[in-house]
């Protein structure tokens, strides 16, 4: 926990190029685990949605199955701007044009908690 009046909650979703266990999205899938400790570890993360499977991948959302979300909350935008372009999160978000899809709406916001 922090003293922090407020924390910062993130949301995005995400349109799967391919279904999760195709070859096009191993590389994304393997690296779900560890780029999920390195957040549960990293200063200032608060929490991270998530099922029972450790992840989010397998959260229906708005009845897509193409569709996946990440949730988190930090501490502040310094925390969760040190996670998003440090190490492997870093590495992955590099390569997201191949695993996801390019779409015109608004696929993440940012609020105070």
């Amino acid at each position: 926990m922090t003293d922090a009046a407020y924390e910062l909650a993130q949301v995005n979703i995400a349109r799967l190029k391919a279904p999760l266990d195709s070859p096009q999205l191993k590389d994304f899938v393997d690296g779900l685990d560890p780029v999920n400790a390195d957040a549960d570890s990293a200063e200032g993360f608060v929490w991270r949605l998530q099922s029972e499977a450790g992840d989010a991948t397998d959260i229906p959302v708005l009845g897509d199955s193409w569709l996946i979300i990440n949730m988190s909350v930090w501490r502040d935008a310094n925390a969760l701007t040190a996670f998003m372009y440090q190490g492997r999160h870093r590495e992955m978000l590099a390569r997201r044009r191949e695993w996801f899809e390019r779409v015109a709406e608004a696929m993440a916001t940012l609020w105070w908690v």
